[in-house]
């Protein structure tokens, strides 16, 4: 059976598999794992910068997520942000993403969030969590 694609569908298939190649290079080699480079927590580091839950919206996985960076401020501040928001935005970690707005609409900011709570809830220490979030993000 011969199949006929047109030049536009075979582009398009084209773009499709070069973004997945620059987006998500690691489906197509995932011997090139390199962990980020995560802040130290600062000393003494508090939540109180976090944004309150009346500014959050409805969504209950953006509340959830700022709870956890108010209850673990010094997880979060030792933790790389894996949206590139340093550089865009000037973040120093991922608390500082939540001291801001960015997670209401960044979904790598609030899963990193996610994870990250999830894991101090668990008990993980800093390292553990730092392990993981390099393995799912990076």
């Amino acid at each position: 059976m011969v199949m006929i694609v047109s030049r536009r569908d075979a582009l398009t298939r084209m773009a499709a598999l070069v973004a997945v190649a620059v987006i998500r290079p690691r489906v197509l080699s995932a011997s090139h794992f390199k962990p980020f480079e995560h802040p130290d927590p600062r000393p003494g580091i508090t939540g109180e910068h976090v944004l309150p839950d009346e500014k959050l919206g409805k969504k209950k996985s953006v509340h959830e997520a700022f709870d956890a960076a108010r209850t673990y401020p010094a997880i979060f501040d030792g933790l790389f942000c894996a949206c590139g928001c340093q550089g865009s935005m000037g973040h120093r970690s991922l608390l500082s993403c939540y001291e801001s707005t960015q997670p209401i609409n960044c979904g790598g900011c609030r899963e990193e969030g996610e994870l990250a709570g999830k894991l101090a809830r668990e008990g993980k220490t800093l390292a553990e969590i730092r392990q993981a979030v390099d393995q799912e993000f990076g």
